[in-house]
């Protein structure tokens, strides 16, 4: 996973804001197959967050292998985006 600069702002500002101190990224099934679902929280007695950019990303098993072609962002509009090399486009 790679978080951009501008995603790290961003991020901190959102888990400062939320009073929060990790990004978990778990899986969710979805019609084409498991994709990576980003929430907020914090991490518990423990929990081994990987640190990408200075952000604690808490993350287990399958979801570890999803975010090596995981890249947040910021988009034009200057919002988060998660860009994935490895998502097949077109898939429903």
């Amino acid at each position: 996973m790679i978080i951009t600069d501008e995603a790290k702002v961003v991020l901190e500002e959102m888990l400062k804001e939320n009073g929060q101190d990790s990004l978990q990224a778990t899986l969710q099934q979805g019609c084409c197959g498991s994709s990576l679902y980003f929430t907020l929280t914090n991490k518990k007695a423990g929990d081994q967050p990987v640190i990408v950019n200075g952000i604690n990303v808490l993350m287990e098993g399958e979801a570890v292998l999803k975010t090596n072609t995981v890249t947040l962002k910021i988009n034009d509009e200057g919002k988060l985006f998660v860009e994935d090399t490895a998502q097949a486009s077109g898939c429903c």
